[in-house]
């Protein structure tokens, strides 16, 4: 993080030489090209042909902070990063370091060893403050502890990064880890269906349009893996015809992406065209919403992949 500090502070773009001499021979050059390559994976940072600069989402908060709460900024980064969710979604699950560390390697796909996958993620746990490990039995706890910190702000951003964290693992948890490996893959974050969780009460319009555009997305993905002409689809209730056709989706699937489809019509679309009116969107109603998408992606997932029946 002493890294990123440095390019959060830095008005212009830094060259790896330029942030080693901020350092005054105390780190090698190849400490400084792990610490840069790690911040860029991360998200602290960017790489633009050599050259780096902090991220802007960070950046405020990363600048403001002391050095022993550079840490916070670390536990944002690590709420959004996909091999750590993994990893802390089995260790909740009774799995040790090692094991849930080496279930993240194999169902994302990653090249480095075990051993060094696991070391990272256990370190970069530890010091985000985020895990636990006793080092007995290998075993990891959760643990966020927002009483013992003294600046207000830091402590309002902990809170927040908890319950997204919570948020996160429990839509994990309901889409399971191969479904979660995929839609990472195809880059469809799981931002808005948390956001959503968090905000149904408060903006139940906003967290089912979040909800259903986050379906729409899996959808596309879906169809263009079915060799369906996605372009020519407008929303999820054409998407999802057009994938029934192509005979990756059953009957009773359709039915569900059409409720789904005129869910994302009552919350998106104003006015209703029968009636000219906005549709109210109840907090029950959004929270159902939020829900379903996950559920229906899994059973979705599972029968165009797998041809399993499931919901």
């Amino acid at each position: 993080m002493d890294v990123a500090k440095i390019l959060a502070n830095s008005p212009t773009t830094m060259t790896r030489e330029d942030v080693g001499r901020c350092f005054e021979k105390a780190y090698s050059q190849t400490y400084i090209a792990n610490a840069l390559a790690t911040c860029c994976q991360l998200g602290l940072a960017k790489d633009e042909s050599g050259v780096y600069n902090g991220t802007e989402e960070l950046r405020a908060d990363i600048k403001r902070a002391s050095r022993n709460e550079l840490y916070v900024a670390f536990q944002a980064c690590m709420k959004n990063y996909a091999p750590f969710l993994l990893y802390v979604d089995f260790a909740s699950k009774g799995y040790d370091s090692a094991e849930s560390a080496a279930r993240a390697k194999g169902i994302l796909k990653i090249k480095s060893s075990a051993v060094t996958v696991e070391k990272s993620l256990r370190r970069w746990g530890a010091y985000s403050d985020l895990v636990e490990v006793d080092r007995k039995t290998d075993k990891i706890k959760v643990k966020i502890e927002v009483e013992r910190l003294t600046a207000a702000y830091v402590a309002k951003l902990l809170g927040a990064f908890e319950a997204e964290l919570k948020a996160k693992l429990f839509l994990m948890d309901m889409l399971g880890p191969n479904v979660f490996a995929y839609l990472d893959d195809n880059k469809i974050s799981l931002d808005e269906l948390t956001t959503a969780l968090l905000e149904y009460e408060n903006d139940p319009r906003e967290a089912t349009t979040k909800a259903t555009r986050t379906f729409e997305l899996f959808l596309w993905r879906i169809g263009q893996d079915a060799n369906v002409n996605v372009s020519s689809s407008r929303g999820p209730i054409e998407l999802a015809d057009g994938i029934k056709a192509a005979g990756a989706m059953l009957v009773n699937h359709n039915h569900i992406c059409h409720g789904i489809g005129a869910l994302r019509n009552m919350s998106h679309h104003n006015p209703d065209k029968e009636t000219g009116q906005s549709w109210n969107i109840s907090k029950q109603g959004a929270l159902l919403t939020t829900l379903l998408v996950p559920a229906t992606i899994r059973s979705l997932w599972h029968y165009c992949k797998e041809k399993k029946q499931e919901f």
